[in-house]
């Protein structure tokens, strides 16, 4: 039997299917989208007895978004796969004007509800307290009383799932002129006068103003202290990338080098054991040492969104973000492209101005995906001292670069957006309607849950791209044989690399570096694998990093190696973004313009780059 969630953003809806399925969860598209959806399971006693769908969050059923009409569309049954058995509409008990919208709108339509009066904790401790009973009468449904954060109130609900389940769901036949109706003055003002009229005669104590959130958003969405402290949090969380991360990259590049070093030891067939050894174990594991710093980028993200901070980001900067071209809702999909470019650009979809989205999408590979994170730290370490900033020993020079880098992107997103505003043909713009949440800590199981299910995917799609990638390396560069050794200048990786070599020469860039650049495409971590295997550096071993950099050093020089920092800051995104940005936006053109004009500007900027720093 399937349950479905649905309710606006920010009601606790996604805690709430946490909570609900613990670690029975998984993530898709809905059929013939790319909206994500995540589907869990409840189970009791080893046995499954319920799938729950986490819908995408909706305001009202006269949707705007790609992501709500996703949701109308499974509301009213309209999707090809199995709708749900029974809908739980969940609200916000701390703003329940706004919630209750939709709750009208579903009882108006004749739907048998379950409702789920979400975040009743918080509603408590502000002095709200309600006659639940009249809400009940007046609204037609039962309604449970939960905290997805503590758990209270999720048994109740699970019960009064079971008791709902013989409800059948009526098949629901709008009117064709229903977008209409839906945003008639009449309509909406009709529906505002009924929850006015609820919500006085079934509130007992009032809710009192949230004022830590307003004396926190004081500051926060004070147009300059606001954006002072938005660079110092990215500042801070590019010093933690590498502060944090180092013991844990210390401790994998030890397993790594004891299973290189064990299997050296029983393999006896020299090239198995090559195959074993430098393919597999030290190319896959010289990209897993950089996992600790992307999994740490993600638990940032997730913190800050968490946290509610990442709304108010988007708040703060849309004034300045109309002016380039792109709507205040873009900075939410830009700030998640520094994790990946794919959910980033499939987060656009809350943009409703068609302009404004393809112009988000386009700059978006602009953004430092975590994917570039391992060639930045090798590059870095390669390259800049660790040193201390100003006598401060929190602030070193790495960590400052790397902020550089990222802020190098977004800058250049800026740019890039201020000529398409120019040249792409206009269109009015959208406004911004977006609800802030309260501040709320973040739960440390909610975080680590975000962080494991990461880390596999990480493991699962990246790991099998890394793993064959790296297996196809080994090959090239170790056949063909001469007298039962390899040769590495007259290999096939050689001559592939001395194929390309001559584009890339003036970027100082030798059939080597050529060579490391081409699995690129594929996947950006596999940069670091490749570069090692051409360069006859084996991974996995300890001090693998420094080995690494003082080679890379050595054989390209300071000039050549910071024309590849820029080529990656700018070269396209893996295939992957390719294929997502020609389903999103519909056509081939457009993720082709995305591929020529970002590798013109990673050619010209990273040839300019090293003419300025090579020594005459």
């Amino acid at each position: 039997m399937r349950i479905a969630l649905i309710g606006m953003p920010n009601v606790g809806k996604t805690a709430l299917f946490n909570k609900l399925t613990g670690s029975f969860q998984r993530v898709a598209n809905f059929p013939g989208v790319t909206v994500e959806k995540k589907t869990g399971r409840i189970v009791e006693n080893g046995k499954q007895i319920f799938e729950v769908l986490d819908l995408p969050g909706i305001y009202s059923l006269d949707a705007t978004t790609l992501d709500e009409k996703v949701t109308k569309d499974f509301l009213l049954q309209k999707e090809k796969e199995k709708s749900a058995d029974l809908f739980v509409l969940v609200l916000d008990a701390t703003n329940l004007e706004k919630s209750l919208y939709l709750a009208f709108q579903l009882r108006d339509l004749g739907y048998p509800l379950l409702i789920c009066l979400n975040l009743v904790d918080e509603s408590e401790k502000r002095g709200l307290k309600l006659d639940i009973n009249k809400l009940k009468a007046e609204l037609g449904a039962e309604i449970i009383s939960t905290s997805a954060a503590t758990g209270r109130g999720v048994k109740d609900l699970i019960q009064a799932m079971k008791d709902h389940l013989g409800d059948k769901l009526p098949r629901i036949e709008l009117p064709e002129n229903h977008q209409k109706t839906f945003r008639s003055p009449r309509y909406v003002n009709g529906i505002f006068k009924k929850i006015d009229h609820l919500l006085r005669e079934s509130t007992l104590s009032p809710l009192a103003r949230d004022s830590f959130s307003e004396a926190i958003d004081h500051w926060v969405l004070h147009p300059v202290w606001g954006l002072f402290i938005l660079s110092a949090l990215l500042l801070l969380v590019f010093q933690l990338l590498f502060s944090w991360s180092a013991p844990i990259q210390d401790l994998i590049e030890f397993f790594f080098s004891f299973l290189g070093q064990n299997a050296s030891t029983l393999i006896e067939n020299k090239l198995i054991r090559s195959l074993i050894v430098d393919g597999v174990i030290n190319g896959v594991g010289g990209v897993l040492v950089f996992l600790p710093q992307i999994l740490l980028l993600f638990l940032f993200i997730q913190f800050l969104e968490d946290l509610g901070y990442l709304g108010r980001a988007a708040f703060m900067m849309d004034s300045f973000m109309r002016r380039i071209g792109l709507p205040g809702k873009a900075v939410i999909p830009l700030l998640s492209s520094h994790a990946c470019a794919i959910p980033g650009i499939l987060a656009t979809r809350v943009i409703d101005n068609h302009r404004e989205r393809l112009i988000t999408m386009l700059v978006i590979p602009l953004t430092t995906c975590s994917a570039r994170l391992p060639v930045y730290a090798i590059l870095i370490a390669a390259i800049i001292p660790d040193t201390a900033v100003f006598g401060l020993p929190w602030l070193r020079m790495p960590g400052l670069v790397l902020f550089g880098l990222y802020m190098m992107g977004f800058i250049s997103a800026i740019i890039v957006s201020l000529i398409f505003k120019k040249t792409l043909p206009y269109s009015s713009p959208s406004m911004l309607l977006m609800e802030l949440p309260p501040y709320r800590i973040p739960k440390f199981k909610n975080l680590a849950r975000v962080m494991m299910n990461k880390a596999k995917i990480f493991l699962t799609k990246a790991g099998g791209i890394i793993l064959l990638v790296s297996i196809v390396i080994w090959f090239l560069v170790t056949f063909p044989q001469q007298n039962g050794e390899t040769v590495i200048e007259d290999s096939y990786a050689a001559g592939v690399g001395k194929f390309f070599e001559p584009v890339f020469r003036p970027l100082g860039f030798d059939w080597r570096m050529t060579t490391a650049l081409i699995p690129s495409i594929a996947a950006r971590e596999v940069v670091v694998s490749a570069m090692s295997l051409v360069l006859s550096v084996k991974e996995g071993s300890e001090g693998f990093e420094d080995q690494l950099a003082s080679t890379l050093v050595k054989e390209f020089g300071i000039g050549s190696l910071l024309a590849l920092l820029i080529w990656f800051v700018y070269a396209p995104q893996c295939v992957s973004t390719f294929a997502v940005m020609k389903k999103e936006s519909n056509s081939l053109k457009w993720p082709v313009f995305m591929v020529a004009y970002t590798l013109t500007l990673a050619y010209l900027l990273a040839w300019l780059t090293k003419i300025l720093f090579t020594p005459s």
